[in-house]
């Protein structure tokens, strides 16, 4: 059976989680190890000190994780088939799945426990929900402790991939401050993770599906199709309708089987479980055959070897049509996950181009408030300076410096009579202008302060918007994509964030802030027109001292007005200058949603960037795995032909003889 080596995503950072089993961290890394390919002596090392089944299989695992490395060359080339792949480890201290798992497994047997290798379907960084599984190309260990059977991912427990500097990584760290960034170059990091030592089967199921279903542990059988859906499918059936069960008679039985043998007997079991991995039906018949013909030539008290070797040829050709069907397959898988991985593409690049946009569009729009408010201010400090200069001559004793003219008007006279009419409907008209702006300051004031209001949950919601961005940039960064839970939470977050609740406070804040310039230019004109009505009043008054000096009630009222009118002037300017602070306010406010913009629109980039690197990287693992499945196949297909040729050879002489 082709053992595949480990997908990329097997060794990608996970967070570790809580689970069921307590582990030991250090039990076991004291040993040294120091006894080359000899793993009796090297499992005899680890658990010198280990207690009991658990602390010996925990050593283990813990020896295995922190010294042996992730072979990425490995990877890359899909090595060739090696005997003896536990002493290949050992020296090598570099391994894939099948290395870790089955010196796991030797050094477990070592040291007096059962364990066994199991071959089964890893979800991997390409695996989206709803994705069919093919071929098994991922392999782990179950080791029985204490009468139960346990599962355990070395490989997975031991560190995980990642890409190394590029020339736009270091600009990446200094935008998110981290440092799992991706290039081309892929290298292993060590990073323990205890969880995937004794992880209870159930959670253990999420990513990993033996092809034998026996090693599921449980005591119902999860199907595929559930398994393929996703983690939610797989956690509700999990909750309706299974248990873990891991004390099975059969797989103590299978436990003590040889490789063949093992395959032998779970082949009907893998087959009818997924009816698209026929080529273990081509290895059980094949190994069958192989039986057949050797008994018939090596028993003496075979007396039917014709008919034998007539059924082997039977098998071989079985075998035959099997690895047949096994090929038709891959361009039905092949092409499937190709056409997915060029619509996760368009999808990503149509996403990101409406980000790019939306932060365009907004970038205009602040860059014209900026404007805007650029030039409402540089129109304020000026209206501030000419109010304030209104002050200039205005003075309430200035009336007793008044000469009086020559010609006099006595008191009563219709002139003067004019002039306190004029004066007086002056001051019922300014008491209404005062009163209107009275009004016109409250509301400005109250749309200002409900900016203000929303001008924190603004900055609260911009900031969220940024970190989900990062936090979703990052899952990319990370070669997940559209279709992959890391990503699509955050982008769901992001999207609701930035469409529903950013986008929402941004339009209500622009109209506030066109509403208060509004407001503040009509407060500005009622202003300047009770300035020229007490202007006015102080004309009329003037001329009123000049003609008639003997009415002394003309001096209070100048006072008055004066005061009044310079009262009006402070008034107006204490509002042209917090008008003016809130458009400088707004004009950086403007500029900070410019720079988060620009910021988006780089972070955006940098996401694009890592979407077709992972395009491109996904492309190519796909077409080597193709490659790889292509040539395993028909190397299968070559020798079962040869031996069927020679089976056939020798029962055409029979049939001669005869």
């Amino acid at each position: 059976m082709p053992k595949n080596l480990l997908l990329l995503s097997c060794l990608l950072l996970i967070a570790a989680t809580c689970c069921r089993a307590q582990v030991d961290t250090v039990i076991g890394l004291s040993a040294s190890g120091k006894y080359g390919t000899d793993h009796v002596a090297v499992a005899a090392d680890i658990c010198f000190d280990a207690q009991g089944e658990k602390a010996k299989a925990n050593a283990i695992y813990n020896w295995v994780t922190h010294n042996i490395a992730y072979d990425v060359k490995a990877l890359r080339k899909y090595p060739k088939h090696v005997d003896d792949k536990v002493g290949q480890t050992l020296k090598n201290r570099k391994a894939v799945a099948d290395g870790y798992s089955m010196l796991f497994t030797e050094l477990c047997r070592d040291a007096g426990m059962q364990a066994v290798t199991v071959d089964g379907y890893a979800k991997d960084w390409i695996t989206d929900n709803g994705d069919e599984v093919y071929i098994p190309r991922h392999q782990w260990s179950a080791v029985r402790i204490n009468g139960q059977w346990q599962l355990v991912d070395a490989t997975w427990g031991a560190g995980y991939l990642y890409q190394s500097q590029s020339w736009w990584r270091v600009i990446l760290q200094k935008v998110f401050k981290k440092s799992k960034m991706h290039a081309k170059s892929l290298k292993f990091r060590y990073r323990y993770d205890p969880q995937y030592f004794l992880q209870d089967p159930e959670t253990f199921r999420l990513k990993h599906l033996p092809a034998d279903p026996l090693w599921q542990l449980t005591d119902t059988i999860m199907s595929i199709a559930v398994f393929e859906a996703g983690d939610s499918a797989i956690r509700k059936f999990n909750e309706l309708y299974s248990k873990p069960k891991q004390n099975d008679p059969r797989l103590d039985k299978i436990a003590k089987l040889d490789e063949k043998q093992k395959l032998f007997e779970y082949a009907d079991r893998a087959y009818g479980y997924n009816y698209r991995f026929p080529v273990v039906m081509a290895l059980k018949n094949t190994y069958r055959a192989v039986s057949i013909v050797e008994k018939a030539y090596t028993d003496s008290t075979v007396s039917n070897g014709d008919i034998m070797l007539k059924d082997a040829t039977n098998d071989l050709r079985k075998s035959l049509d099997y690895i047949k069907d096994q090929k038709k397959a891959f361009p039905e898988e092949y092409n499937k996950l190709k056409m997915k991985n060029k619509a996760k593409g368009m999808e990503a690049k149509q996403y990101i181009r409406q980000i790019k946009t939306d932060d365009k569009r907004l970038i205009a729009e602040s860059n014209k408030r900026i404007r805007s408010a650029d030039s409402k201010y540089k129109r304020a400090r000026k209206k501030l300076g000419d109010v304030q200069r209104k002050k200039n001559g205005v003075s309430p004793r200035k009336i007793g410096n008044i000469e009086t003219s020559k010609v006099k008007k006595k008191e009563g006279a219709p002139e003067l009579e004019a002039i306190k009419d004029s004066v007086d409907a002056r001051n019922t008209r300014i008491a209404v202008l005062q009163r209107t702006a009275a009004g016109q300051e409250k509301d400005a004031r109250a749309v200002i302060m409900a900016s203000a209001l929303m001008l924190d949950t603004l900055v609260k919601a911009l900031t969220a918007e940024d970190s989900m961005l990062r936090m979703e940039a990052n899952a990319h960064m990370n070669m997940h994509d559209s279709y992959d839970d890391e990503v699509k939470k955050w982008n769901k977050l992001f999207t609701r964030q930035k469409y529903y609740k950013t986008d929402t406070l941004l339009k209500y804040y622009f109209a506030a802030f066109d509403t208060v310039a509004t407001q503040y230019e009509r407060l500005q004109k009622t202003h300047a027109a009770g300035f020229e009505l007490h202007k006015a009043n102080i004309r009329s008054l003037e001329q009123y001292r000049k003609w008639n000096n003997t009415d002394t009630t003309i001096d209070a009222e100048y006072a008055l007005t004066a005061g009044n009118y310079l009262e009006a002037i402070d008034s107006a300017a204490t509002d042209i200058a917090d008008y003016a602070n809130y458009l400088q306010g707004n004009k950086k406010l403007f500029g900070m949603l410019n720079k988060i913009s620009k910021r988006q629109i780089e972070i955006v980039g940098y996401m694009e960037r890592a979407e077709k690197s992972r395009q491109n990287l996904e492309a190519s693992s796909i077409n080597n795995k193709k490659a790889f499945d292509l040539k395993e196949n028909e190397k299968q297909r070559k020798g079962v032909q040869n031996a069927l040729e020679q089976v056939q050879e020798v029962v055409d002489q029979i049939d001669g003889v005869k």
